[in-house]
């Protein structure tokens, strides 16, 4: 995995973020810190605010010159943008209320602190739009310890129910050792019976010096000294207080290693169990679950730049990560699974770099197969795309329904390196905290910001399968119906195409263009250009000049009588039959074409006897080359497109093959 910068602002927004919340003070300073100073990202609340083989096709108006040398540049560096964080005041709140955001202005959020020595810190990275495989221009490989190796054992759990210095309610412990066997019980099911969770030690109506009014910091950090706690492999601390946490969070985490943290939970409500077991994701080494948001709705940008973008945390609800929810604990992304090593190796697909046009089917992410998820790559900016269908199957039952069923595409990456980011169907920033849409429908094609598409093909209550069309050699091709013989054009090296990868099928050929295909469609024949050009608006040192020049010497063309040849003008459907024609009748004599016969007959309806070109036209039909349009017309004076071109040049190379080649 390569993680790549994106920003340098981000991580310095997050901590100036934290500076916003209130700062509860009383007596907090009797509390001894239990280790040097942190980095604490505090998580702000989001915003809420055709030619056939039968058929030709109609060639659409539309002007390009063929193929120039483009200079491409490079994107700089952005700052990621983070949604900004309202403080609160944490007032008399019902923790066990389904309201109690709207009470204390929150969000269904909890905090979390890696702290020093923690593996997945990512050592002073900025914390921009990270994606596996980036394009970007400077290249940074993950240091080694910022990829978990997969884990095995039972964590073991300190459980504390406090008693606060300034209040006599208590926490019921078979409630807190519920929420640590709920969270034993999903992280089993991500990891293969690998990693769990088992309350090892009660320590049930704890006094501490802490008070209600000291921050979430202070109280943990009092209560962890006064027990003796420290951090070591396959441990954890979980901390119950009777009262609602500052800000009205839902809990805060602290983990180091990878197998070893902190959690401090406020008074039991329905949101516990999740947020316990979200912890527990923390300290195996996950961030959040993010998603894009992007104004206009766009599935996929490489950057912000001018987009409008930004990243907004929590907002992948169709996973653990993302914002918390009634019991409900959905299983976590693909992307998160393969980064943690979790269950037996074998759930993902990985397909590596896509190439050409290959379909899949995925079972229930939430199931048990194998090969249910789909990982690629994209051939041109090598970021991974991981697939999943989400169906109401084990975890997801309650959850992956109506716009939430279907196939989910994420990233790893996102606000870190360790988070990982959802690609919804439309990336219009959405009210509340939980998207509604999170799937992508059969029907629907998600094309990444490089030009590869995802198409949904169908979907069932068991499968989802879908196609990858990596758009190779050019990713404009999804759309032509000439796709086969484009690429057969590639493959000759006949084109090349734009240096921003594309082929633009529908844009008209124009003149120049037309004579460097049949220069090279010969073989590139050794030629040497004259040092005077014989076209007065062809100067020597034009891009195709060569070609051009070529073509006159070999009695392709002669030009206009004012000693033009016109080389930026469209070429019309009637003179690209005359210079194929002439290509293969006279330049490559094949008899087959030279001793063609007019027919008497017309062809095409608007292809009269008389008509400027008429035998090569009517060559073209007699040969297969051309077969017009379905109303007997062939439009002779119809601009030529791109891809009609190339099925010409690919029909004349086979009726040139079955005359016995050409050879100049």
């Amino acid at each position: 995995m390569r993680v790549f910068r994106r920003s340098a602002a981000a991580l310095t927004a997050l901590i100036l973020l934290a500076s916003t919340l209130p700062t509860m003070t009383a007596e907090s300073a009797t509390a001894a810190p239990l280790a040097p100073a942190e980095t604490s990202v505090v998580e702000p609340a989001p915003a809420d605010p055709a030619e056939t083989a039968l058929v030709e096709p109609t060639a659409p108006a539309a002007t390009a010159s063929e193929e120039p040398a483009e200079s491409t540049s490079v994107t700089p560096e952005e700052p990621a943008i983070v949604e900004p964080v309202e403080p609160v005041d944490l007032t008399s709140v019902d923790p066990n209320s389904k309201d109690i955001f709207d009470q204390v202005g929150g969000a269904p959020r909890s905090i979390h602190t890696y702290e020093p020595g923690y593996d997945f810190e990512t050592n002073g990275q900025p914390l921009g739009l990270q994606r596996e495989g980036a394009a970007t221009a400077e290249p940074q490989d993950v240091p080694a310890n910022i990829v978990p190796a997969q884990r095995q054992g039972t964590i073991k759990v300190k459980l504390v129910t406090v008693k606060l210095a300034d209040s006599s309610s208590t926490v019921s412990m078979p409630h807190a050792i519920n929420s640590v066997n709920v969270s034993s019980n999903y992280w089993k099911s991500m990891s293969n019976n690998r990693l769990s969770m088992a309350v090892t030690s009660q320590v049930a109506g704890h006094k501490t010096k802490a008070r209600s009014t000291w921050s979430y910091n202070d109280i943990m950090n009092q209560v962890t000294n006064e027990l003796r706690w420290t951090y070591s492999p396959y441990t954890a601390l979980v901390v119950f207080i009777p009262t609602a946490l500052q800000g009205g969070i839902l809990g805060y985490g602290w983990s180091s290693n990878g197998t070893s943290g902190r959690i401090l939970m406020p008074q039991y409500s329905n949101f516990t169990t999740n947020v316990v077991t979200h912890e527990f994701g923390h300290v195996l080494g996950l961030m959040h679950a993010d998603a894009l948001q992007c104004p206009n709705g766009q599935s996929d940008v490489p950057s912000f730049t001018g987009t409008g973008c930004y990243i907004r945390e929590y907002a992948d609800t169709m996973d653990l990560m993302g914002s918390a929810q009634w019991f409900q604990t959905p299983a976590i992304s693909s992307s998160f699974w393969d980064y943690g090593k979790f269950g037996r190796g074998d759930e993902i697909r990985n397909v590596g770099v896509a190439t050409g046009r290959k379909s899949y089917t995925l079972t229930p992410w939430a199931g048990t197969a194998s090969n249910r998820a789909v990982k690629f790559t994209d051939p041109r900016s090598r970021e991974v795309y991981y697939l999943e269908f989400r169906a109401p199957v084990g975890y997801d039952k309650a959850l992956a329904v109506n716009g939430n069923f279907g196939v989910k595409i994420v990233q790893l990456g996102g606000a870190a390196p360790n988070a990982s980011l959802v690609l919804m169907p439309s990336t219009k920033p959405f009210a509340g905290y939980y998207a509604p849409n999170h799937a992508w429908k059969a029907g629907r094609t998600f094309t990444t910001h490089a030009g590869t598409s995802v198409t949904i093909n169908a979907l069932s209550t068991s499968s989802a399968t879908v196609t990858i069309d990596a758009g190779l050699p050019f990713k404009d091709l999804s759309k032509t119906g000439f796709r086969t013989q484009i690429e057969w054009l590639h493959a000759r090296k006949l084109a090349t195409g734009w240096a921003d990868g594309t082929y633009r099928p529908s844009a008209t050929m124009n003149r120049d263009a037309m004579a460097a295909y049949i220069y090279r469609h010969a073989g590139s024949p050794s030629f040497t250009a004259p040092a005077r050009s014989p076209f007065k608006d062809v100067p020597t040192t034009s891009l195709y000049y060569k070609e051009i020049a070529w073509m006159e010497a070999v009695g392709l063309t002669t030009g206009w009588g004012d000693g033009t040849y016109r080389p930026l003008q469209p070429i019309s459907r009637d003179a690209m039959a005359a210079f194929m024609y002439r290509y293969t009748a006279d330049a490559c004599n094949l008899g087959g074409a030279a001793g063609f016969t007019t027919p008497s007959t017309a062809p095409f309806a608007d292809v009269p006897r008389g008509t400027e070109f008429y035998r090569e036209i009517a060559w073209m039909k007699q040969s297969g080359v051309s077969t017009g349009w379905n109303d007997r017309t062939f439009r002779p004076l119809e601009n030529i497109t791109r891809e009609a071109m190339a099925a010409f040049v690919h029909r004349v190379d086979g009726v040139q093959r079955q005359l016995g080649g050409c050879r100049l």
